[in-house]
């Protein structure tokens, strides 16, 4: 990309043409230059057509992949940010529309910026579901715990622990999305049913592998994958087309049995197109849980516990395949595995082998048993937004973030919201939700985003009074640029005229640091620089300042009304630079290599008969000279000041 050497900026430029003759003496022969003839102010407001213009151009400039990546991006995105700037960017098209214009020409350009978005929103497009782990952690034990959390063992309570112990390496400030299971009631012991693998596929995404299993050939590359019919979920395999010999687990995720008496394992299955019998049940003690530790593990045959079914054609009906006894596994964490073991290869290629290509179709797998435990009559699903303040989670603003609640996509008609309803719905959901919102009300909504149960997205709103608007985090900027030696560039300068609320920084400034006893009854006013910001302006009147006499002895000891203004000018300077300071408190020295003016506006008003006539506006331009650093504000130079007429 190329760089634009700066010759002279715009305040340089203003300067030079006012023909002061300190500034002259510094350039010898300034006085018999020519005038310019074609010096002109533009204002434009860039356009979708001027961005892919401006990509380009840039593009056609570039020197490397990363000025490639950002001259792309600004047609892609039709808006500028703070890596890819306007500054460095908008002057590849104003040298194109006004080629002919010569210096000291200027443009005021709108354009789109984008800023960055929030990092919660990264942070919440994923959801945390709460294991048995987390709740055991929470109940404080392995044994008598519930998955669910409950009035007494409730999330106000147990969630901050739990996510430190799930997010140990956490930052300060960041969000998570959090899914848990909730009783009305509290947990009782009970005999009842309890599952330490229940897995029935419905979380599955149909055509995907199966999420949280290890699905592995040792042969090929074919995979069990989840498909769907009749509306139901189920883990399916065959050779059919392979084109392989295949040897294919699919592995559970860890069990543990730590605390188990007599654990049984079962499943359901169905078969389909049967010309081979494909399918054997596994257990190991000492798998890694990778793929590498499939083929290096101590599998355990329990195939005949189970049968499996030989449909004569067609597909048999998904029934119960039978149970196993674990109950040697007690005390132990275990995975269980269903391996196909398949020929899809052509005739041609298999010899006298048999084609081995029969469907198998797993669902509803549990490792579960009855005995004496806690149990709760029901729970529902909650979706909350959690943040680390500290060393505390606690739960996002509920004033700004809403997660969405299992009634609130029954109200909807949804499970979830894909990508292309959710600026249908959502608006339309908020108007509903928050019937009494008010014009600058924020909202950021949390949402499940897929049929996969860990994919959420985040979306942010804004109330206008009418209508709940998405905040796209783009906003309309206008900057000036100007023609220099080089073509036309930026110009950094930044123009700002006081408010009222303005001339009270310096008051309350004045008030804790130079003495409160210049500050006037109503705490509005102060009577050592001027500042009042009932009024909005600085007061040179004199008689004002009677009141102030002890404490102002350098403005007492002066004879004439002449010198007194002269000194509060004087202080005004170091008044305004003080506000300058205060009031953009992140100024640097440079944009783009470019030196940054402050050009602040402030109202005069004499009173005094002295001056009168220069009662009103004044400019004061000060050039920074360096950024804060620490306790210490940015600095500034004075440059100049002057009457706005």
């Amino acid at each position: 990309m190329k760089r634009i050497n700066i010759i002279l900026t715009g305040l340089a430029l203003a300067l030079l043409q006012t023909g002061c003759t300190d500034f002259n003496d510094q350039f010898e022969g300034l006085d018999d230059m020519v005038a310019p003839k074609n010096v002109v102010s533009y204002d434009y407001e860039l356009t979708a057509d001027d961005y892919s213009a401006i990509s380009k151009s840039a593009l056609a400039d570039a020197q490397t992949a990363e000025d490639s990546a950002k001259a792309k991006s600004i047609a892609n995105n039709k808006y500028f940010t703070e890596t890819v700037s306007a500054a460095d960017y908008v002057p590849y098209l104003l040298e194109s529309m006004y080629k002919y214009s010569d210096m000291g020409s200027s443009a005021m350009v709108t354009y789109s910026f984008g800023e960055d978005k929030p990092a919660y929103f990264s942070e919440l497009r994923s959801i945390n579901i709460l294991n048995a782990a987390d709740y055991q952690l929470a109940w404080g034990s392995e044994v008598e715990y519930v998955n669910a959390l409950t009035p007494t063992v409730s999330a106000s309570s147990k969630m901050s622990d739990i996510l430190t112990a799930k997010f140990p390496n956490a930052d300060n400030g960041e969000y998570k999305f959090v899914e848990y299971n909730y009783s009305e009631v509290d947990a009782e012991e009970d005999i009842t049913e309890v599952e330490y693998l229940a897995e029935d596929f419905e979380t599955q995404t149909a055509y995907d592998p199966i999420l949280g299993w290890t699905s592995k050939d040792l042969q090929g590359d074919l995979n069990w994958l989840a498909r769907s019919y009749s509306g139901n979920l189920y883990a399916q395999i065959s050779s059919y087309n392979s084109g392989a010999i295949n040897e294919v687990y699919l592995i559970s995720p860890e069990i543990d049995l730590s605390n188990a008496i007599a654990p049984e394992f079962a499943f359901d299955i169905a078969a389909g197109h049967w010309n081979a019998t494909c399918l054997t049940v596994w257990i190991s003690e000492d798998f890694d849980g990778t793929e590498a530790g499939v083929a290096t593990a101590t599998w355990v045959d329990l195939t005949s516990n189970f049968t499996m079914p030989e449909p004569a054609s067609g597909y048999s009906t998904m029934a119960t395949a039978g149970v196993a006894d674990l109950t040697d596994y007690a005390g132990k964490k275990v995975y269980v595995a269903f391996k196909y073991d398949g020929d899809g290869r052509s005739a041609l290629d298999r010899g006298d082998d048999p084609a081995k290509t029969t469907t198998y179709q797993i669902d509803n797998v549990t490792v579960s048993e009855v005995k004496v435990a806690l149990s709760v009559p029901s729970t529902e699903k909650i979706y909350a937004a959690y943040t680390l303040n500290g060393s505390s989670w606690e739960l996002a603003d509920d004033g700004t973030f809403y997660a969405l609640q299992v009634e609130d996509y029954q109200a909807m008609g949804q499970s979830y919201l894909y990508s292309a309803i959710v600026p249908e719905y959502l608006p339309r959901f908020l108007k509903n939700k928050f019937p009494y919102a008010v014009e600058g009300d924020v909202k950021v909504v949390i949402y499940k985003s897929s049929s996969n149960p860990a994919y959420s997205g985040a979306m942010q709103y804004t109330f206008n009074g009418m209508e709940w608007e998405t905040e796209d985090f783009i906003e309309n900027k206008t900057e000036q640029f100007l023609v220099s030696n080089d073509g036309w560039v930026f110009d950094p300068t930044v123009v700002y005229t006081m408010t009222k609320p303005d001339y009270q920084i310096i008051v309350d400034y004045v008030k804790a640091n130079i003495d409160e006893g210049y500050i006037d009854s109503y705490g509005t006013a102060e009577f050592y620089y001027g500042f009042a910001s009932y009024y909005g302006n600085v007061s040179f009147r004199l008689s004002y300042r009677t009141s102030y006499a002890d404490l102002d002895t350098e403005l007492t000891a002066l004879t004439t009304n002449e010198e007194k203004v002269a000194l509060l000018n004087e202080r005004l300077k170091e008044g305004m630079e003080i506000f300058t300071q205060l009031r953009f408190p992140e100024a640097i020295p440079t944009v783009s290599g470019i030196e940054v003016f402050y050009v602040v506006t402030t109202n005069i008003y004499y009173a005094n008969g002295i001056n009168s006539e220069d009662d009103g506006l004044r400019a004061y331009t000060y050039k920074c000279t360096a950024a804060a650093s620490g306790d210490t504000p940015p600095q500034f130079e004075f440059i100049s000041a002057e009457a706005v007429k």
